[in-house]
């Protein structure tokens, strides 16, 4: 799913994402909007994008978006929108990059997990240490967007 206007992408999220309807009506009630199901030339252009990502050709999305959040989670997400692709970095290497202590690592997942912007902030590059790490569209799902980048990096 995504919704964006002709400026903006604001939002990218799986539809089965334990956080989808809050990101929708946070989202909505910043913009002070309602959603409807119509096409404009930006969502044509990230479709496009997002094929072209899954197809393996696309590494960087060059979309404008809109982030909603807190400073710091605006902060993580433009840390981790330039996170290259096929690599993966840990919550508390991601804290260090902020100038924050690696005990932030949590403030780093909670960031993550409040990212609604699925893909294009490759939150899913962002591991715990000696694990894969948790992900707001589940386990599985972050297991195979790893893979896919790795198979085509």
């Amino acid at each position: 799913m995504a919704a964006g206007d002709d400026e903006f992408l604001y939002i990218v999220a799986f539809k089965d994402s334990k956080n989808v309807k809050d990101i929708f009506v946070k989202v909505a009630k910043e913009l002070s909007c309602e959603f409807v199901n119509k096409k404009n030339k930006l969502l044509e252009n990230f479709e496009v994008q997002l094929k072209d990502y899954f197809d393996g050709k696309l590494k960087n999305f060059s979309i404008p978006i809109k982030f909603f959040g807190t400073d710091f989670q605006k902060k993580v997400w433009d840390l981790l929108y330039k996170q290259d692709y096929g690599t993966t970095q840990t919550y508390g290497d991601l804290a260090k990059a902020l100038g924050r202590s690696g005990s932030h690592a949590r403030a780093i997942g909670a960031a993550c997990g409040a990212n609604g912007h699925i893909i294009v902030i490759p939150c899913h590059r962002i591991v715990a240490s000696g694990s894969k790490g948790g992900f707001s569209s589940g386990g599985d799902r972050k297991e195979w967007l790893l893979h896919h980048e790795h198979k085509y990096n």
